[in-house]
């Protein structure tokens, strides 16, 4: 195998058999033609980057190995020349050199080399004299015996070309080979460098019918007339594949398809065929099983008919049917897409399959060959011809200018909602049907039988639906089918009903086939009776499209296990009736309408409450008018992946940018693009707003700042996307606000406080308490990550600045802004420091041993196994490993409050989510907790007292005297929960640094000293604002706007390796535009840099070559990857893509990537050696814990207060399924705790915990103060019965579930929509506590007995009870209160008139509406003030 000059093994992106090349031991083809002596020449190769040049580390590959490089263009292993030119005849071997051998032998050496001359331990070529294939006389079958060649009957053949000059592209290749046969590959080999190395092969599946190659073939390349090598490869058999069953079967099997019909289930035994294709042209239908990949794929082809034949309204200027032309699609329906397939006996003739799908699959449209290749590609597929379609129809072009909605106009097929696929089979297929349905079946894929009789199919008709709810659009649309708005009669829903009813359509829950007049009608008249807080109409859809999770165990056996057939069956529901709106949310918050836009199709979801930013703040009056949008592919394929080589995708990314440029209409309204926030960018997401006659998306974006100077499209976006930052706004300073303008700290060119700012600690401790943060905190935060108008960046208490005045500075500054309110988005905080992959890489390239890691990684993972049983030591491992969100000060407080000891089951369930967490990171990411070390905010030296940093200080150097300071301060270790938490100045030598780390100069050596002038400043690291350069900018090119810095003080990890120099980045210039940017230039980067973002690419390869390079992070090739990490980071700031060159990419990968099998090779360096030291942990909740007796016992509850906290967790567990539904994540226990296991379907892993920190912040909050409204009071005799009802109801919930199992027998085995929700009463979980340790004597005797008969959130709504919570103020109206449900200022209005429990009771009063506030000593704003200013 050949290797890198620094020892490392090459290969090729597929990691198939080695490839031949001059760097191995075998002889060059050219040097055995030209009959030369001389040594060969050196010329290191590696094939090419797209995966089809397979490379594998070992010859003795796997059975998986082998059949994915022979499914792909694949190298025979290293023979010997004389071998390779050796080919079968009919079952022995003839070499030109040696003559025939025996049948089936493998000559390894042939007899004369022993006596071959060497140069360099090589062996050196003979002159060959072999005319094989060359001037012979041919039969048909290409051999001058006439026998029928062996590779005749082989799945494919690769011949090896060589002599090709450098420019030779693939299509030159596939131009000269394609006359012969089906060529399925070819690839072009490549040097190091990324060259091409005038050599390749070309395959062929199935073989030629002769031989028509020579060894010397002439040939025309680009007008040149050449001469080229051309060898038969070795076979490569296909090996079988292992089912779950362990039976083994051919990778892939194939049945001849006759019909393929596209429709809809009409009822659960009727389907509705929208468009039947007939197999007219005899070829081209198939439906194949693939098993290695998992997925059926269906081809089929078609003519489509110019729709102007039919209905000459349609205007255009082309021709008629100048497109009608037969095209070629096939559809990818991968097996965890597929729940159940139904064989159906027609007649005699034909049999069919019935394929019903929960998602559109993955649709290609066949391109023409000779266009898919690309010049500066080094592979080419046949796969390259197939190109992803969203569309099936005449022509796409007619409609590039229409909004997306769900209704789809004259379309062929409507790939997107007709996802129920019945295909027809002639009889002759059954035995081959046989062999395929066994294999489905053992991959666990449900194969029904049933007849013609028993499933029926019923004649298409289009529904009436969307003529009857937009007559006025649907005349003006280019369909304009006037026979359909003939018979529609119009009907007006109001748009929140009509925006739900398409939520339940866009999610599979209803179809128009269904949908009658009857009852869109009645829908109409249920919502003309809305009263002022319900509209039971919108209520009733709402109950349909509420969250579930799992299904009904009724539900099984259906195709659609969600879908309602019969609509009008809902209004004889007394569920589906009686279901009442939500409760309110906190006035932080706001409801939010989403609408997720794949390829095909679009899915709506209903508001859900969402953490409010200075935009919807501001037009919170329009709250129904914004739509947040995410662009996704489609649902079982997760996110859009970049293409920026590849124009495979190009439908996808066209596909975004009419929705971006065109719109979307739901209800009757067009959303038009509004703006991106940052984070949201990042993540493919963009908020759409739907203009009135006085408010447009212009004046929306005008009110957000005057951003019209800058000339940059990124920068343009960027300074727009601070206006959607989460955030909360603290009530106004009572005198008054203003903003001192002071300078920035520079030298050099560099600058020292980019993005710090300062603030009075009077006014931090001010804004704490006026954020409902905790109010008896003994600590208050010292930075305070902000947004002020057009600023943002850190607000830092110093002690010198007055309580009314902020101080900004120039580099904060970013533009001009009319909002002038203080928002915060988060405050400093302490959380431990970890360790990760490129963290660990930097640190042992730089003089750290491998036996650190290892031992503190052996540490960690006991220390977990020890924290499950004994709670002294979970207890210091919680309060020691402190996450970014401090949820393990939490769990450590419950073991504190003795849930431990009694092992309450909520609790022990968090302990294991923990640890599985935990687990999980530290085997995937190489999370190593760092005890000595803090991982906070970093801010500067306004004293100017640390050292800096010195261009002087010679690289290596480990002069403690010369290293930049640092100052942080931090809590003491071995503080118990509940403690007044003391702290410590850190001193000494650290390391600092932050994530990402990529380059071995990100990671710095520091010196942390005590500076009496900064202690009181806490829970940050203090730079120097002294120096040749500032020390942020060092760490992966940081600043002090918010940024988080890890910082280590165990000797252990301290480097040998110190100041080795940073990363030398020349600032990219971003293209400036001569005129103003437009909203088309906003949306023409926003798909840019879906097709171009490299990040995660550049990412993977860094990280692998640092494994696979002898330098590791210090090779070039790592330190050219870092560089382009950092362009690719600042790519959505620049608007310049990072472009990765095919010689970057990685081609194999570390097995701790969890790469293919063909790709990866096992490593020995650190991180395979971690990798393999943990094992994967499983986490499944357990329910079988005793619930707390202490909490049980401790009140007597009665029947009123029971029945009110159960509407309330009925609400609750709903909002909580919304949750998981949102962020696709399995557990309540993992959303309670932020600890998710599962992968997010789009978006970043690494930011996950830190975006879910708010959502269940509002959640929880959300849910406590519903509780408090319904108490009346916050005093703990009045709110403490409360809790503790949460508490009980949910015991009886879990009591009657186990019972239910019991009595069936399953002991305990419950399916996921079973498993009733236990995490209700923990939004209180410090308060249960207190009730829990409390010493009060115990209410009841002995424990209570359940009260209700369980069954799930299907309760009926009592409306006396949600009269109830009406008056509490726990639901708001939606109608007849000004701002959408709000009050002055925004502030939720609910009733004053709850009266206080008796024996916890809440009496029922005459309702009177006024604004009340529930903080029982609440003092004034003035008050406050004055009380901040005596503790100064």
């Amino acid at each position: 195998m050949g290797r890198d000059t620094d020892g490392s093994q090459s290969s090729s992106a597929g990691g198939g058999p080695p490839t031949l090349s001059s760097g191995r031991s075998s002889t060059s083809l050219s040097d055995q033609h030209e009959g030369t002596n001389a040594p060969r020449r050196e010329s290191a190769y590696r094939p090419s980057s797209n995966g089809y040049g397979n490379n594998l580390s070992q010859r003795g590959q796997s059975q998986l190995d082998l059949l994915t490089s022979t499914l792909s263009t694949n190298e025979q292993p290293p023979y010997t020349a004389s071998e390779r030119s050796s080919i079968s005849l009919g079952g022995s071997s003839y070499n030109p050199q040696t003559g025939p051998r025996a049948p089936n032998s493998v000559q390894r050496q042939p007899l004369e080399a022993k006596n071959r001359p060497r140069a360099g331990g090589k062996w050196l070529p003979f002159k060959s004299n072999s005319n094989y294939g060359r001037g012979r006389p041919k039969t048909p079958n290409g051999n001058a015996a006439g026998l029928r060649p062996h590779w005749a009957e082989w799945e494919k053949i690769s011949l090896r070309i060589s002599r090709l000059p450098a420019h030779t592209t693939t299509r030159d290749v596939w131009m000269i080979f394609k006359s012969h046969g089906e060529v399925v590959s070819v690839e072009l080999f490549e040097r190091l460098n990324g060259e091409r190395e005038g050599s390749g092969r070309v395959c062929f599946s199935p073989p030629p019918t002769n031989q028509f190659w020579d060894d010397i073939m002439a040939v025309n390349i680009q007008g040149q007339q050449l001469k080229i090598r051309v060898e038969l490869q070795k076979e490569q058999k296909i090996p079988q594949i292992h089912g779950p069953s362990g039976k083994s079967y051919p990778p892939s099997m194939t049945l001849k398809m006759d019909a393929i019909q596209f429709g809809v289930l009409s009822r659960e035994n009727e389907m509705m065929p929208l468009k039947t294709i007939h197999n007219a042209i005899r070829t081209g239908f198939s439906l194949t099983a693939e098993l290695l990949p998992k997925r059926l794929e269906v081809a089929f082809a078609c003519k489509i008919d110019d729709p102007r034949r039919e209905n000459p309204s349609i205007r255009n200027p082309s021709p008629i049917g100048d497109m009608e032309h037969v095209r070629l699609y096939k559809a990818h329906i991968p097996f965890t897409n597929l729940k159940k397939i139904v064989f159906i006996d027609l007649d005699d003739q034909n049999w069919a399959l019935l394929i019903p799908l929960p998602s559109p699959p993955i649709f290609f449209a066949k391109h023409d060959s000779a266009d898919s290749h690309s010049s500066s590609k080094n592979t080419w597929s046949v796969r390259d011809a197939w190109n992803r379609t969203v569309d099936i129809t005449y022509d796409t072009s007619w409609f590039k200018d229409e909004p997306v909605s769900l209704p789809r106009t004259n379309h062929f097929i409507d790939i997107g909602r007709w996802t129920t696929y019945r295909l027809v089979f002639s009889k002759s297929t059954l035995p081959d049907w046989g062999k395929m349905k066994v294999a489905l079946m053992d991959f666990n894929i449900q194969v029904d039988h049933t007849t013609s009789k028993e499933f029926l199919t019923i004649p298409a008709q289009m529904p009436t639906l969307w003529a009857q709810l937009e007559s006025h659009n649907f005349n003006n649309s280019k369909s304009n089918n006037l026979a359909l708005l003939a018979n529609a009669e119009e009907i007006q829903l109001p748009y929140d009903v009509r925006f739900q009813l398409e939520v339940c359509i866009s999610q599979g829950l209803l179809n128009e086939v269904n949908i009658t007049t009857e009852f869109l009608q009645k829908l109409a008249n249920l919502s003309k009776d809305r009263t002022r807080r319900r509209d039971r109409a919108k209520d009733l859809l709402m109950y349909i499209s509420r969250p579930r999770i799992g299904s009904r165990t009724e539900d099984r056996e259906k195709l659609d296990e969600k879908r309602i057939y019969d609509p009008m069956s809902l209004f004889e529901d007394k569920k589906a009736m009686s279901h009442y709106p939500e409760i309110s949310i906190p006035e932080h918050c706001q409801w939010v309408r989403k609408a997720v836009v794949t390829p095909t199709t679009m899915y709506l979801s209903g508001p859900t409450p969402e953490p409010s930013n200075r935009v919807l703040r501001q037009y919170s009056n329009y709250e129904d008018r914004f739509l947040r949008v995410q662009f996704t592919d489609e649902l079982m394929k997760g996110r859009i992946f970049p293409a920026p080589d590849d124009e495979k995708d190009n439908a996808l990314f066209n596909r975004v940018h009419r929705t971006l440029h065109n719109g979307i209409r739901i209800g009757g309204r067009h959303f038009h693009y509004l703006a991106s926030g940052n984070s949201q960018f990042r993540e493919n997401g963009a908020w759409f707003f739907c203009p009135t006659d006085f408010l447009t998306c212009d004046n929306i974006r005008n009110w957000m700042g005057n951003v019209n100077h800058i000339r940059i499209v990124a920068k343009y976006a960027a300074r727009l996307g601070q206006c959607f930052s989460t955030t909360r706004i603290p009530r106004s300073s009572p005198i008054g606000q203003t903003i001192k303008h002071i300078q920035d700290i520079e030298h050099n060119g560099w600058c020292f406080s980019d993005g710090v700012g300062k603030i009075a600690p009077s006014r931090a401790k001010f804004l704490v308490q006026n954020l409902n943060m905790d109010k008896t905190a003994a600590n208050i935060p010292s930075a305070f990550q902000f947004r002020l108008g057009g600023a943002k960046g850190i607000l830092v208490q110093w002690p010198d600045v007055p309580f009314n005045e902020v101080h900004l500075r120039p580099s904060q500054n970013k533009f001009e802004s009319i909002s002038k309110g203080l928002e915060i988005i988060k405050t400093s905080r302490y959380s431990a420091a970890t360790l990760n992959r490129q963290t660990i890489t930097i640190l042992s390239c730089l003089g750290v041993p491998d036996i650190v890691f290892v031992d503190m990684l052996k540490k960690q993972v006991a220390n977990y196994e020890r924290a499950m049983e004994d709670p002294q030591v979970a207890m210091q491992i919680l309060s020691k490993y402190i996450d970014q969100n401090g949820v393990t000060t939490k769990i450590a407080q419950m073991i504190v409050d003795g849930f431990m000891h009694t092992k309450e089951p909520f609790f022990m369930t968090i302990l294991q989510v923990w640890r599985a967490w935990s687990m999980r990171l530290l085997r995937e990411k190489a999370r190593i907790v760092v005890d000595q070390g803090a991982f906070v905010f970093g801010c500067v030296d306004e004293t100017r007292t640390l050292r800096g940093h010195s261009d002087k200080t010679k690289p290596g150097s480990r002069d403690s005297t010369l290293l930049p300071q640092i100052f942080l301060q931090v809590p003491k270790g071995g503080i118990k929960p509940g403690e007044e938490g003391e702290y410590t100045v850190i001193t000494g030598i650290c390391v600092l640094g932050r994530n990402p780390s990529l380059h071995p100069g990100d990671i710095r050596v520091v010196e942390a000293v005590d500076v009496p002038a900064l202690r009181h400043l806490r829970d940050v690291v203090v730079f120097p604002a002294v120096g040749d350069r500032d020390i942020p900018s060092m760490c992966s090119g940081g600043d002090l706007d918010g940024d988080d810095y890890f910082v280590i003080w165990d000797p252990r990890l301290l480097p040998d390796d110190w100041n080795y120099p940073s990363m030398k980045h020349d600032a990219l210039k971003p293209k400036e535009l001569d005129r103003d940017v437009r909203v088309a230039d906003l949306i023409s980067f926003f798909v840019r840099y879906m097709k171009n973002d490299t990040l995660s690419t550049i990412a993977q390869s860094h990280l692998a070559k640092c494994d696979t390079l002898t330098e590791g992070p210090k090779h070039k090739q790592c330190i050219e990857l870092a560089v382009l990490h950092s362009n690719a980071v600042d790519y959505p700031k620049t608007g310049l893509e990072a472009y990765l060159k095919p010689s970057l990419r990685a081609k194999r990968f570390p097995h701790f990537m969890e790469k293919a099998p063909n790709m990866t090779y096992h490593s020995y360096k650190v991180l395979g050696k971690l990798y393999d030291l943990v094992a994967k942990v499983n986490f499944k909740p357990q329910l079988d814990g005793a619930f707390d007796e202490r909490i049980l016992r401790r009140y007597a509850l009665d029947d009123a207060m029971l029945k009110t906290v159960r509407m309330i967790k009925r609400q609750h567990d709903k909002a909580m399924r919304q949750i998981m539904n949102q962020y696709d994540i399995g557990t309540e226990f993992e959303v309670w705790s932020t600890f998710v296991l599962s992968r997010p379907r789009v978006g970043s892993e690494y930011k996950m915990q830190e975006s879910m920190e708010p959502v269940m912040i509002n959640h929880r909050e959300r849910f406590r103060e519903t509780c408090i409204k319904v108490a009346g009071s916050r005093d703990t005799k009045v709110l403490y019965p409360i809790i503790a009802a949460t508490y009980l109801v949910t015991w009886e919930e879990v009591q009657t579930v186990l019972a239910k199992t019991q009595r069936e027998g399953r002991e305990r085995e419950l399916a996921a929509n079973e498993m009733p929700f236990i995490s209700f009463p923990w939004i209180f979980d410090c308060e249960l506590g207190q009730i829990a340790s409390s010493k009060g004597e115990f209410e009841l005797e002995e424990m209570p007995k359940p009260t209700i008969a369980f069954v799930g959130d299907d309760t009926d709504a009592d409306d006396e009870e949600f009269e109830r919570l009406v008056r509490a103020g726990a639901i708001e109206s939606d109608n007849e209160v000004t701002n959408n449900g709000y009050g002055p200022e925004g502030q939720i209005l609910w009733s004053a008139n709850v009266a206080q429990p008796t024996g916890g009771v809440v009496e029922e009063q005459e309702v009177i509406e006024e604004v009340v506030e529930l903080e029982e000593d609440e003092e004034t704003s003035m008050e406050a003030l004055a009380k901040l200013a005596d503790e100064e």
